[in-house]
């Protein structure tokens, strides 16, 4: 598949099945998203890839935990207690994630910080930015590129809500930077077009591009 075709297929998966990654595949992969611009040529960044089975299993748990606490958060309660609103959204979680815990590989985004100006808040501010987004930008190679080999991948931050657990889980030291996370796996399909909710909220391109100036849109 093209790079552009790839672009313009990427979805976001959430359904997986239990077919293995190959060595080779996954190392392709990795190497495409490393490719990707980097500030400085710092390269602050790091994948850690989980494939062991437990491991795997303790990490697909905590983001569903992490899930089912975003969803409580940001789903109205209607008429349930706080405690029937929890096990909603517990269950919501397992009902849209469930396969995660099939999922052959994880990749976990890590910044891995290279520069330190304690006492240059704008070189500070710069580097820090520069190291984010750096990792954002190989993330997205990582994203595009899976579509392109037929994988599928989701950013996903529900990891953050145990953070302090996801640390001990991937052996983090405290200047590492947690990112976002990604399964990767074979689909049981790759979603077509976007859910009518999200449609309906999607704003047309031509509203985000501003010509020249802020206040000039497209559309």
């Amino acid at each position: 598949m093209e790079a552009l075709e790839a672009i313009r297929l990427r979805r976001s998966v959430r359904k997986y099945t239990d077919r293995p990654v190959g060595d080779s595949e996954l190392d392709r992969l990795l190497r495409l998203a490393l490719l990707a611009p980097t500030g400085h040529n710092a390269q602050a960044w790091s994948f850690i890839v989980v494939r062991e089975p437990k491991q795997r299993a303790r990490l697909a748990d905590l983001v569903l935990r992490g899930a089912a606490e975003y969803f409580a958060m940001n789903r109205p309660m209607q008429d349930r207690t706080p405690e029937e609103h929890a096990e909603w959204a517990a269950g919501y979680a397992e009902q849209a994630l469930g396969t995660y815990r099939q999922v052959p590989v994880w990749i976990a985004g890590i910044v891995v910080p290279r520069f330190d100006f304690p006492d240059e808040p704008m070189k500070q501010r710069i580097e820090r930015f520069g190291e984010d987004t750096s990792l954002s930008f190989a993330l997205e190679n990582l994203f595009v590129a899976a579509r392109a080999l037929g994988l599928g991948t989701t950013p996903t931050i529900f990891q953050w809500y145990f953070e302090d657990e996801y640390r001990e889980l991937l052996g983090l030291e405290p200047e590492h930077g947690v990112h976002y996370l990604t399964p990767v796996g074979y689909p049981e399909e790759f979603p077509v077009g976007l859910r009518p909710e999200v449609a309906k909220s999607r704003r047309p391109w031509r509203t985000l591009v501003h010509d020249e100036a802020w206040g000039n849109p497209r559309g």
